[in-house]
């Protein structure tokens, strides 16, 4: 018998060049952007402990980008001194780094991997308040067949200035050049700052994009005491706090708005505001606006998703000092759905979805009646609607007194006579030839055009005044 040894350490290429493929460029910025969160996190731990409204206020992360160039920038205080070489290595050896704070960084890789995604020699300059230290990845230590992993610091003393990290990309791959000069990517990727970084945003952390402030594209409730209110729910799970919130954000779709979104292909609202349930973990959105069995939609006694929904949105948030016990992949583009506070959360959504689906499918032709204290009902913020509900919430059964929930408040539909529907489709020309005749605009909805035919008859008839 022959005992030998081998050198079984990481490959090069496998970091290099096959871990940043399984992220797309797209979420390659985002990570950036969520090393930049990490900061301001570690920044504002004490704002964000006691709740205030705007913890983030005055924090900012800067992106700018073309065919020739990548940088990103912000002001969240640099990586500290005592953790610059965690921050650089390609994986996390001390799991408890940042274990006492709600950051979303777990596995220590995510802003290696984004760098090499993007560029082929980067450089990483941070200033914190005690030192100053720039890295260089440049094209020898990124080429895959180099085996030496060591990586010169240049070290200088604070000088002033604001306290950051800027990622700057010295030569970007030819693919990513291509990407970066697009305006549809560029688009997209603004539309997903909105959203993905809304949470944040709202509490007063910007975000800058070519130097374009970005808007957040909040979750919203409607609500006004004993009118409309949400669903709402509260609890920990494995050490993680739950809260989930599910409620209308609009009025009730009427059944042309439905059959409109139907043959539009169009199943979500029209506009940037979007019906179905956001996942957050640690104040950044992991999903938006899902309307699939991942939130809930379709699974057990919920309906799938489908146009009459239009009106419903919710959010489940997950929140701990731990990034490993949330239920979000290292790309933070997937969740762990046999997670069980993610299972405790998914619950609690599929109960305040099914409630808020049987209200919309009793209120089937009688939409009308529910817009006005639906519409004169204020919107709330996540954080309104929390302080809100939160005190009012009651203990749920068999939860050991970790789970409280409230039931919602729905505008009151009045006992009418039954209501039948009628549905029949014609040629789109004829619709509009009749449109014409009726003195309605030819673009009518044709659920609009086929009352108006009705009501005139039944008075011809005298079946109506």
């Amino acid at each position: 018998m022959t005992i030998r040894t081998i050198e079984a350490g990481p490959s090069k290429r496998f970091f290099v060049e096959m871990l940043p493929r399984d992220i797309s460029l797209e979420y390659a910025v985002l990570d950036l952007i969520d090393n930049s969160l990490d900061g301001a996190i570690r920044q504002r731990i004490d704002d964000i402990r006691l709740r205030r409204g705007e913890p983030y206020k005055g924090l900012h992360c800067k992106l700018s980008f073309s065919e020739t160039e990548f940088q990103i920038t912000d002001n969240c205080g640099g990586i500290p001194a005592d953790r610059i070489d965690a921050a650089l290595k390609l994986g996390r050896d001390d799991p408890n780094i940042d274990n006492d704070k709600p950051t979303i960084g777990m596995y220590g890789i995510g802003m290696k991997r984004s760098i090499f995604k993007i560029s082929a020699d980067s450089t990483v300059v941070s200033k914190s308040d005690t030192i100053t230290t720039r890295v260089n990845y440049d094209e020898t230590w990124m080429n895959p067949e180099n085996p030496d992993w060591t990586l010169d610091l240049e070290e200088t003393p604070p000088d002033g200035g604001e306290l950051g990290v800027t990622i700057s990309a010295n030569k970007l791959w030819p693919n990513i050049s291509r990407t970066f000069a697009s305006q549809s990517f560029f688009d997209d990727l603004t539309r997903k700052i909105s959203r993905y970084y809304a949470y944040v945003i709202a509490k007063g952390f910007k975000i800058f994009v070519n130097d374009k402030e970005i808007p957040a594209l909040p979750v919203e409730f409607k609500l006004d005491d004993a009118v409309i209110s949400p669903f709402y729910y509260e609890a920990v799970a494995e050490k993680v706090n739950v809260k989930v919130i599910v409620g209308l954000f609009r009025k009730l779709t009427k059944e042309d708005e439905r059959e409109e979104a139907i043959s539009s292909n169009d199943g979500l609202e029209a506009g940037d505001l979007k019906a179905g349930i956001t996942v957050v973990c640690n104040d950044r959105v992991i999903t938006y606006a899902d309307t699939s069995s991942v939130t809930g939609w379709g699974m057990g006694n919920v309906p799938r998703y489908h146009p009459q929904f239009r009106s419903i949105t919710g959010i489940i948030i997950f929140e701990s000092d731990d990034a490993r016990t949330l239920p979000v992949s290292t790309t933070k583009g997937a969740l762990d759905l046999d997670d069980r506070a993610y299972v405790v959360g998914l619950n609690a959504a599929m109960e305040g979805i099914k409630t808020h689906t049987d209200y919309t499918n009793r209120t089937k032709g009688r939409e009308s009646a529910t817009d006005t204290p639906i519409q004169s009902a204020p919107k709330l913020s996540i954080a309104q609607v929390t302080q809100s509900l939160s005190s009012s919430a009651r203990a749920v059964r068999h939860s050991n007194g970790k789970a409280r929930k409230v039931v919602p408040t729905l505008p009151e539909i009045k006992r009418t006579a039954p209501i039948g529907r009628i549905a029949f489709s014609r040629d789109k020309a004829e619709i509009e030839r009749v449109a014409e005749l009726l003195g309605l605009s030819t673009s009518e909805k044709p659920g609009v055009v086929g009352e108006q035919v009705w009501t005139d008859l039944a008075r011809k008839l005298g079946v109506i005044d």
